[in-house]
């Protein structure tokens, strides 16, 4: 079946001043697509969606809209009417359905009061029919529509992301958080559904539950999507291709985020053997010229430099490739904690805080030790960040015990950081945090995406998500063994959090994350803590490992509730928990497999310390000693854990 096109855009331009955003850019947008615009900030994603709604012009190119298409923009800083309930700003979308239903009330007191003008005799039958078939016209095209199930419809939608009935019947926009306004305007957008929806980051402020219901109605949306997101887990749950913009032009890839990826590689890897051969094919046809010159002049001949010349015209007229580059390209940053510490990282016992009457949480327990790296996660409000800030002392307890270990120097990254010089250039802030010369510092920032000139820019000329990535590497390159990290992919564009994840899973410290960030905490994290009704549960893998762990939580209940209830759907219901069982086990095979591995590397590891134990060069270290006995039991530690659930899993 041909997919009709909504939206085509060729060859468009747009500049600001002298710097050119886009060139030659091109997109078609089918009907029922989903389409992901990626590329790094300042790439002209935002740029594009306000050329498409109107609201900026362009310089060259062409944009056709089809007539009949609608399209909804969910701008990142929504402009609504404060003194509204947020019922009453979401309940503007139905303001038709709402005049024909004023409309209907109007036309049924009409027919009660022309009925009893007919039993009178004051007006004819044929008047009373007229308007009982206008009422009927009205009443058929109100069923057709949404009808009265808007309310439940607005109901529903706010649900799903977030408000109770109560907070949308009560909570006036004017008492609202930036985030908060954010995700009314996205579900007011969503309960217009239009034929093309444009949404700029849709995840921001979202809680995993919103996100994950979000992605579920996206799923079944009937209208076109097109999405700018850095949430890459969101990508690969909502979308069937990307568009990235590269160097002002757009690159198309047919497939979710993890195919981008891939094929992403494959093109780099083919252009750049293209470039090669022809700079390799160049740089001979360069030599034979030089060649034919040299011989020409030594045997005095025309013929030779004829030769030569019209060798020229055909290097002359070579189309010359542009050496390809990779988004996101990156380099090796070592990491290493400069101070080892001990053992035993973080101990919290018991811990409870709560902020006058909204006890958030109570008897919580947490234990880290040295190199692992954890996160926290639940839903907005739960005390997550709480719990960060009760860690490094701002925050004092109700009740409970927090032990940082010995020699743990802990470091925090918070969403909103000030403490910047901002007349520093970006060598100065970062030797701020570690003495390194000015050529390693440009290294070390070239590997975090800070290249050339950018690293003489002041502090001041950041954007926030240099600023971020900026402040991730003062901390990372410290003298901290300990990383907080609060929502550290906020603000960082998607080559920026591929850098963040390299260089946290190349760190040796120790590392607590607070993030809604699901790709990432699977890229980075070896356990999640998840704060749900104020208790702690610990899962021993990654978000992948969790949710699977949670699925299997409610279809255990499920199966527990079907046996006590026999009915006609039983077969149906047995059914499903086959599949459901077989899901599980395909799970639990994979798990075994992964610890497997993990044991096999560290015993590995632990043999190579105790060949360096006992090597007769170090047996007067005592400090290495020391530290090879420190490393050799959180070696053996983690060794007893994997297989301690490696036996639960068998």
């Amino acid at each position: 079946m041909i997919k009709m096109s909504i939206l085509n855009i060729s060859k468009l331009k747009k500049e600001y001043g002298i710097e050119v955003i886009l060139k030659d850019f091109s997109l078609n947008i089918n009907q029922g697509e989903s389409v992901a615009l990626i590329g790094p900030n300042g790439s002209g994603k935002t740029t594009l969606f306000k050329i498409i709604t109107g609201q900026e012009g362009y310089s060259a190119g062409n944009i056709s809209l089809r007539n009949d298409i609608e399209v909804a923009y969910l701008d990142q800083l929504p402009d609504f009417d404060d003194q509204a309930t947020i019922y009453q700003e979401l309940e503007e979308v139905f303001l038709e359905v709402k005049a024909q239903i004023k409309q209907l009330q109007f036309l049924e007191n009409k027919i009660a009061n022309q009925g009893k003008d007919v039993d009178s005799g004051k007006i004819k039958t044929e008047l009373l029919e007229k308007t009982m078939l206008e009422y009927s016209k009205l009443q058929h095209e109100f069923e057709q529509g949404i009808g009265y199930e808007y309310q439940s419809k607005i109901r529903q939608v706010a649900a799903g992301l977030g408000f109770s009935e109560t907070e949308i019947n009560s909570r006036r926009l004017v008492n609202l958080s930036g985030g908060e306004k954010t995700r009314v305007g996205l579900i007011k957008l969503l309960l217009m559904e239009p034929d093309l929806l444009l949404l700029d980051e849709p995840t921001n402020h979202l809680d995993l539950k919103s996100v994950e219901w979000l992605e579920d109605y996206l799923n079944s949306y009937q209208g076109s999507l097109l999405i700018i997101s850095h949430d890459r887990y969101f990508l690969d749950h909502t979308v069937d291709r990307i568009i990235e913009i590269n160097q002002g032009k757009n690159e198309n890839y047919a497939g979710n985020y993890s195919y981008y990826l891939t094929e992403r590689e494959k093109r780099y890897q083919q252009r750049l053997n293209e470039y090669k051969n022809q700079q390799k094919k160049i740089a001979d046809l360069e030599e034979a010229i030089e060649r034919l010159y040299i011989w020409g002049r030594s045997r005095d001949s025309e013929k030779m430099f004829k030769r030569a010349k019209a060798m020229q015209k055909r290097l002359d007229k070579i189309e010359r490739i542009e050496k390809p580059r990779l988004q996101g390209a990156k380099m090796k940053l070592d990491l290493a904690a400069e101070t080892r510490g001990g053992n035993d990282v973080l101990e919290i016992k018991k811990l409870a805080k709560s902020f006058s009457d909204n006890q958030l949480f109570s008897e919580l327990n947490i234990f880290l030790q040295r190199g692992e790296k954890a996160a926290i996660i639940g839903d907005n409000g739960t005390g997550k960040s709480t719990i960060l800030k009760l860690i490094m002392g701002e925050l004092n307890p109700d009740q409970g015990e927090i032990k940082i270990g010995s020699n743990i120097y802990p470091a925090f990254y918070r969403q909103e950081f000030e403490g910047f010089n901002p007349e520093d250039d970006l060598i100065t802030a970062l030797q701020r945090e570690t003495a390194v010369t000015n050529s390693t510092a440009r290294n070390m920032l070239a590997s975090f995406l800070f290249t050339g000139d950018d690293v003489f820019k002041k502090v001041k000329q950041l954007s926030g998500g240099e600023k971020s990535r900026l402040r991730l590497l003062q901390l990372m390159s410290g003298n901290y063994n300990f990383l907080i990290l609060d929502e550290p992919t906020n603000h960082l564009d998607l080559p920026s959090r591929e850098v963040l994840e390299i260089a946290l899973q190349e760190y040796q410290g120790t590392v607590l994350i607070v993030s809604h960030d699901r790709y990432f905490l699977n890229k980075v994290i070896d356990y999640i803590y998840e704060l749900e009704s104020g208790q702690l549960t610990k899962y021993f893998g990654d978000y992948s490992y969790y949710k699977n762990k949670k699925a299997q939580q409610v279809a255990d209940n499920s199966t527990a509730e079907n046996e006590a209830t026999e009915n006609e759907a039983a077969g149906k219901l047995a059914y499903e928990a086959q599949k459901e069982a077989r899901s599980q086990e395909m799970q639990r095979v994979k798990r075994i497999s992964e610890i497997e591995a993990k044991i096999n590397q560290l015993e590995k590891d632990l043999k190579e310390i105790e060949k360096e134990m006992t090597a007769e060069d170090n047996l007067d270290d005592y400090q290495l000693l020391h530290d090879l006995k420190s490393d050799y039991d959180s070696k053996n530690n983690l060794l007893d854990q994997l297989y301690l659930e490696w036996e639960e899993l068998v």
